[in-house]
Parts: C-alpha cells; structure tokens; sequence
C-alpha cells in the first residue's frame, strides 16, 4: 500500500455525502407535470362552464320564442277585435242618413227652450196653488198639463239632438281614413256634442 491516498473507490460514506448526478433534472418533470395538472383542471372548468353557458343561451332562446309567439297571438286577437268593432259600428251606424253638426248654439237653444218649459210649469203649479173655484182650478191644472208636455217635448228635442251629434260623432270615427287629422276632428265633435249635451 502506497501512501498515498487516493481511494479508488468510493466509500459508503463519500457516496451517502455526493449530490447525485442528474438531480436537477428530476426537479424539472414534476414542475412539468404540475403544470400540466393544472391546465387539465382548467380545460375541465372551461368545459363545464361552456356547457352551462349553452344550457342558458337555450334556455332564453326557448322563452324569446314563447314571448314572441304570445306577442304574435296578442296581436292577431286585437286586429280581429278591432275589426269586429268597426263592423259592429258599420251595421249601428248603417241607418244614419248623414252627418250631424250639432254647434254650442243649437245646444244653448234647446237648454233655452227647456228652461222656458220648467218656468212655464213653475208659474202654471203656482197658479193651481192659487185657484180658489172649481173653474179656475181646472184651467189652472189645464195649463199645468200643457206647461208640462211643453217641457217634455223640449226635453225629446235636446234628447233628439244630443243623441244624433253622438251618432253623428261616432260614423265620424268609423268612416274616416285612419288619418290623425280625420279622428283629432270626429274626436273633437264627439267632444263638443258630449260637454254640450251632459
């Protein structure tokens, strides 16, 4: 034995205190896998998210199509409503010869006449009150009756006039051209003979 000491093996305890060869590289594949780990957990989470998200996109496609189905049907049941009135008005209207313009001075006219008749039978009761023989009391209730069928007959005629301006109105807003024009002027004559006639 020489003496000089170079070992030419290894021993157990140079071997045991030695980095092993190669130890970084061990280090680099769990990195690697762990960041694999974790693109796998987010393709996942991406997926599932993609797949509630068609979920919902269906879900409100589906109730568009049922509101727009509802507002569909609403529609038609209001055109079919609508012309049923038009020809319910047609056939009411269909006896009225022609348009009636009712002014506020044929109104004021017949509210005149009505209130001449209401003086008249005021002044004829006042008279019955009044009578002291059989004679006068007769013609005095007499005089009532005809005060009376005068205020009745003045009443039929503000009656009569009220409720042809009314009709007049109404195949006004029958007949016009559905034009804003044409029904802002039957609105306004169903307007005027309304205020007049209430």
């Amino acid at each position: 034995m020489s003496s000089d000491s170079t070992p030419t093996e290894p021993t157990p305890q140079t071997a045991a205190t030695a980095p092993p060869s190669g130890g970084t590289k061990q280090k680099r594949p769990v990195v690697w896998i762990v960041l694999a780990g974790v693109a796998v957990a987010a393709a996942i989470g991406l997926g599932v998210w993609a797949i509630l998200l068609n979920d919902d996109l269906n879900d409100t496609e589906a109730q568009l199509e049922a509101q727009s189905a509802a507002a569909e049907s609403a529609a038609a049941e209001a055109e079919s409503r609508i012309a049923d009135a038009r020809v319910s008005i047609d056939d009411s209207l269909s006896g009225v010869a022609g348009i009636v313009v009712v002014s506020d001075e044929d109104v004021a006219e017949a509210e005149e006449a009505v209130a001449e008749a209401e003086q008249n039978v005021t002044e004829a009761q006042a008279a019955v009150d009044q009578a002291q023989s059989e004679v006068e009391q007769a013609l005095a209730e007499r005089d009532l009756a005809r005060a009376e069928a005068e205020q009745a007959r003045a009443e039929a005629a503000k009656a009569e006039l009220c409720a042809d301006a009314s009709l007049a109105a109404t195949q006004a807003l029958s007949e016009n051209d559905d034009t804003a024009a044409a029904y802002e002027e039957a609105a306004a004559r169903a307007e005027t003979a309304a205020s007049a006639c209430s």
